[in-house]
């Protein structure tokens, strides 16, 4: 038996615990519930959403939102103030290479469906060249990182940054 592949899909199951969003992959490996992995000062999405609710500004993580097509979409974290229209979705990609266009297109779609005001893409390693030049043309924030925790608070600055914007 290789090694290589098991290696492979545990380094992308910790990937997705460090960023804490639901990894598809669940069914092999380990899985947030293990408890053994994740340190007591937790930096994750679900964490950053507590936080924004205990200030009184709604957010979920995951957030699964509606969209004008009437599509359910998945995102890693949303901030939904009182008029029930998300502000601020953040979604993730994480990969062992550059992420391709692809993934942003798909990222893109989910977006202009929701209809935020901001929208934050959260990559790890980092974007291929076409593919950051789609983002910046849908005007995706990009977030990239060898390391996926340090995304976390990067993300969680931005929305507050956009909260304050927008006044929530």
């Amino acid at each position: 038996m290789r090694i290589g592949p098991i290696l492979l899909i545990l380094s992308l199951q910790l990937a997705f615990l460090a960023l804490g969003v639901r990894s598809p992959l669940y069914p092999i490996g380990l899985s947030a519930a293990g408890g053994a992995l994740i340190l007591e000062n937790r930096n994750d999405f679900e964490s950053m959403a507590n936080a924004f609710n205990k200030k009184g500004t709604k957010a979920l993580a995951p957030a699964t939102i509606v969209g004008k097509s009437g599509v359910k979409h998945e995102f890693a974290f949303a901030l939904i103030p009182d008029s029930g229209k998300a502000t601020v979705v953040v979604d993730t990609e994480l990969s062992v290479k550059e992420v391709d266009e692809m993934k942003v297109l798909k990222f893109y779609v989910k977006v202009f469906d929701v209809g935020p005001e901001t929208a934050v893409l959260c990559v790890c390693p980092r974007l291929a060249s076409r593919a950051a030049t789609l983002a910046k043309e849908y005007g995706i924030v990009v977030l990239e990182d060898d390391v996926p925790r340090k995304l976390i608070p990067m993300a969680e600055k931005i929305v507050k940054e956009a909260a304050n914007r927008s006044g929530k």
